[in-house]
């Protein structure tokens, strides 16, 4: 069986390193348990009617078929980051020379030290987290942080407002910004701001070909995915079942990410 932090563990720093960013965003445990991840036809029908109502387009079903079919998987019990990734904290890695510095886009505003860290391409963003003991979450794990296993449309609820997401915006905030956006575990942000990039690699609609039990998409596919939509995104793309393609090699100025962390067995006496 493959679970996304199998190969993190060669990767974890050593403490002398680990002190170079002590200072990185806390973290939350998310319980082990089965949920539901994907779509369902209820979820798709409010995918279509939050599409119709923000876009004033026709939309339809097959729009959302990436997130189908949906099925019950289980999830061990791991930590994720409560925030994106910073600037500052992706930082400390470039200065340690593990990671390579973002990119500069022609006329962009100065990143601040406290907007989500993008233009990192998804290997680039995978460093990060092997350099912090981690890695990138797998699909699962990052769906499962956000909406638990309830049937809510969005990682807090049902309902949508800009106190919740950073969405349909001209420019980034600060990670972390909006509280009321607190997911069913509590990390924030993971709707809106940047999209997301996780481990697995992107098919659509879901395969079949992978286990039930920490379920991991890695055999094809040339594109990773992501998750959780950002500032630019229209209110139906920060939907917690949402999902998009990237290709490893591109870095865009929406897309950020967080890393998760195996939790490593209790010492007995």
């Amino acid at each position: 069986m493959v679970t996304a932090w199998v190969a993190a563990e060669p990767a974890a720093p050593d403490w002398q390193v680990r002190a170079l960013v002590q200072e990185s965003p806390a973290r939350i445990r998310v319980a082990a348990g089965w949920f539901m991840l994907g779509s369902d036809q209820a979820e798709l029908d409010r995918a279509v009617a939050l599409c119709q109502q923000t876009s004033g387009n026709e939309c339809t079903k097959q729009q959302f078929a990436n997130e189908t079919p949906q099925r019950r998987v289980f999830v061990r019990s791991f930590e994720i980051d409560r925030m994106e990734v910073s600037n500052a904290a992706y930082d400390r890695c470039v200065t340690a020379g593990r990671c390579a510095p973002p990119r500069v886009e022609p006329n962009a505003p100065e990143p601040r030290r406290q907007w989500p860290v993008v233009q990192v391409t998804w290997r680039e963003a995978r460093e990060y987290c092997r350099f912090m003991g981690g890695d990138l979450p797998s699909e699962a794990q990052w769906e499962l942080a956000a909406h638990g296993d309830s049937e809510r449309s969005f990682p807090w609820g049902d309902a949508l407002s800009p106190k919740h997401a950073h969405y349909s915006a001209e420019a980034l905030r600060e990670v972390g910004a909006q509280p009321g956006g607190k997911s069913f575990f509590g990390a924030l942000s993971m709707a809106g701001n940047v999209w997301e990039l996780v481990l697995d690699r992107y098919v659509a609609p879901y395969s079949s070909d992978t286990h039930s039990v920490d379920p991991l998409q890695l055999a094809e596919g040339s594109e990773r995915v992501m998750r959780g939509g950002s500032f630019r995104s229209p209110p139906y793309m920060l939907r917690a079942r949402a999902r998009a393609a990237i290709a490893e090699d591109v870095a865009r100025a929406d897309v950020g990410f967080r890393c998760a962390y195996a939790l490593r067995p209790a010492k007995t006496p």
